[in-house]
């Protein structure tokens, strides 16, 4: 009784209201966004006229218009409602004085402040876990004006600094309808598809799409959202006012519509639940400045159009371009003259490097002749030791009368000793003793791998450095010489690897630096990492077996530690993949106490 009462006070006023304005026989034009054929767009939403015409009595037409046509009706004054998006609802607001009147809430949720969103459809096999990984696949969307589709996940990517046009490997758009695209990404014709939400979960209901083989990535939270998303979610469908438009006829309107509910035709074809009150949209004010729209740049077209008469327009128009010729002319020679200075720079640059290289190259070798000459110093004393302690031991067991033979064992000895004492000072000589400065190991870092780059470029690998800040008192040459025999080990180790990967990390606690090397080579047999810091051990064909010791005495010398093991293996195979280094290095604190 209550309801019928409500509908009939009403209809009541109305009609009281509407004798202000009857006498106007034109009809109410109400312009729909439509992205698909005008004939399904106008089915829809017919019965929405229709139930504004019976309450209002009064004709009105349905006009369905493509973003093109809806801006030119718009601009030309040939609409008075609009139903659209928000997004495109409020871009009308500065020009043409458009305002939201009324909301939609959709079937199955009940709060349109969160009604509409996008969602990134890609094959089951394929993973995306971060927006660094869309940079790698080719997208496809229905078309770049559909606000529940591309425009809201564009500025998804704004927001993560990166740009739908160019941070694809390859975008299209493909048109309608919207299922299309999800037949793409299943044969395989397309990586990724950007459809509104709930497009995936209808497709599976209807059985047009296996449940298995398409999911969702880079998801957000439900948060009491049906479908499941990639983005922020928006409000739905928005009924517009134009500023032209009669705000009694408007309020008649907003009584109409509310009065509609879930179970009434117009709803049912609609496709929707009912009307509410206009919502809050500061969320697509923010959408709209990350996509760089009005209000948040300025529209230069619409301020010719107003303010100057076409003769002026067209004369300001050739004076800018003649003057932005005369800019341009004089930033190619600007660009020109910086090109040239960052050529020569480039040039010193590159000697500089070149020079280091070779001085590195050089202090390598003398390290590398001292640790062999020290390996085959040591490898001598304990034989001539031997030689001397036999030789003591033949005399002891000689007769006095054997004076002769007693002579010469005694000169052999001294040979012996002489020969110890000559060792000895050759490898007093070897030892160079280290050069201790403070000094930054993210730099000492850093010019080891401008040093490699040419390696790198030839194995066609960009190595992952991720590094804190970490200062502490060492010899900056023999880390760097370190720290390039690993790489080139780890370069070695990765050739005819189909995906070479090397990653750098270093952290720090407060005693401790941590610096890890690590390689997806062919890792190491278990002897092989058991000998890795010997001595005159090596895989290599060519190779001497020294560099790991040399970086083992080096790291020993800075007070610090240097170990090896090979990374997890793979669940699909049985083969390392690769190898990590490992160096601890006192910081600065720790090397004060």
């Amino acid at each position: 009784m209550i309801a019928k009462l409500r509908q009939l006070i009403i209809l009541s006023t109305i009609v009281l209201s509407y004798c202000s304005y009857a006498d106007n026989t034109d009809p109410v034009r109400v312009g729909v966004l439509t992205f698909t054929h005008p004939d399904k767009v106008k089915q829809r939403w017919q019965p929405t006229i229709d139930k504004l015409e019976q309450d209002l009595n009064k004709s009105f037409k349905l006009m369905a218009l493509t973003p093109s046509q809806l801006d030119r009706s718009v601009a030309e004054g040939k609409l008075d409602f609009l139903i659209t998006n928000a997004l495109t609802g409020v871009s009308y607001k500065k020009d043409f004085g458009s305002s939201s009147i009324l909301t939609l809430i959709p079937l199955g949720n009940k709060d349109p402040n969160y009604s509409v969103g996008s969602a990134l459809i890609t094959r089951s096999s394929l993973k995306v876990t971060s927006f660094n990984d869309l940079k790698q696949l080719n997208a496809v969307s229905s078309d770049k004006q559909a606000f529940g589709g591309f425009q809201i996940f564009a500025g998804e990517m704004a927001h993560n600094g990166l740009n739908p046009f160019s941070d694809f490997k390859q975008l299209k758009f493909v048109g309608f309808p919207q299922k299309k695209l999800l037949t793409l990404v299943v044969n395989g014709e397309a990586d990724i598809a950007i459809l509104p939400t709930c497009v995936l979960e209808n497709a599976i209901s209807t059985g047009e799409i296996a449940p298995d083989s398409l999911h969702v990535v880079l998801p957000k939270q439900p948060s009491g959202f049906n479908c499941q998303r990639s983005s922020k979610l928006y409000p739905y469908y928005s009924f517009s006012k134009l500023g032209k438009t009669d705000h009694r006829l408007a309020t008649n309107v907003i009584r109409s519509l509310l009065s509609i509910h879930a179970e009434d035709s117009a709803a049912i074809q609609g496709r929707y639940d009912s009307w509410s009150a206009t919502v809050n949209d500061s969320e697509v004010f923010k959408l709209l400045k990350q996509l760089q729209r009005w209000p948040f740049v300025t529209n230069w077209t619409s301020i010719f159009k107003s303010a100057l008469p076409w003769a002026c327009f067209a004369a300001i128009f050739l004076l800018l371009g003649y003057i932005h010729h005369l800019r341009v002319k004089r930033l190619v020679v600007l660009r020109t003259q910086d090109l040239q200075a960052e050529t020569q720079q480039h040039t010193q640059t590159q000697k500089a490097l070149l020079e280091q290289t070779k001085q590195f190259y050089k202090a390598q070798r003398v390290l590398l002749t001292g640790e062999m000459a020290s390996g085959i110093a040591h490898e001598l004393t304990q034989p001539l030791a031997g030689i001397r302690y036999l030789t003591q031991g033949c005399i002891y067991r000689l007769s006095d009368e054997q004076v002769d033979l007693k002579e010469a064992m005694t000169k052999a000895i001294q040979q012996v000793d002489r020969a110890q004492s000559t060792i000895k000072r050759f490898r007093h000589f070897c030892q160079q003793p280290s050069v201790m400065s403070h000094c930054s190991l993210n730099q000492i870092l850093d010019e080891t791998l401008s040093l490699m780059a040419a390696e790198f470029g030839r194995m066609q690998i960009a190595p992952e450095l991720n590094a804190e800040q970490v200062s502490l008192n060492a010899d900056p040459s023999l880390l760097q010489q370190v720290f390039v025999n690993i790489i080139r080990n780890a370069l070695d180790a990765m050739e005819g690897v189909s995906s070479p990967q090397l990653i750098i990390s270093l952290t720090k606690n407060e005693q401790y630096a941590q610096i890890d090397f690590k390689d997806k080579g062919s890792g190491l047999t278990e002897s092989a990492l058991e000998r890795l810091f010997f001595p005159f051990e090596t895989s290599k064909e060519n190779g001497l077996g020294l560099g790991m010791i040399i970086c083992k005495r080096i790291i020993e010398e800075h007070h610090g530690e240097i170990r090896a093991h090979n990374n997890p293996h793979k669940e699909t195979d049985n083969s390392a993949s690769g190898l990590t280094i490992t160096i601890i290095l006192p910081t600065k604190e720790a090397s004060n106490e």
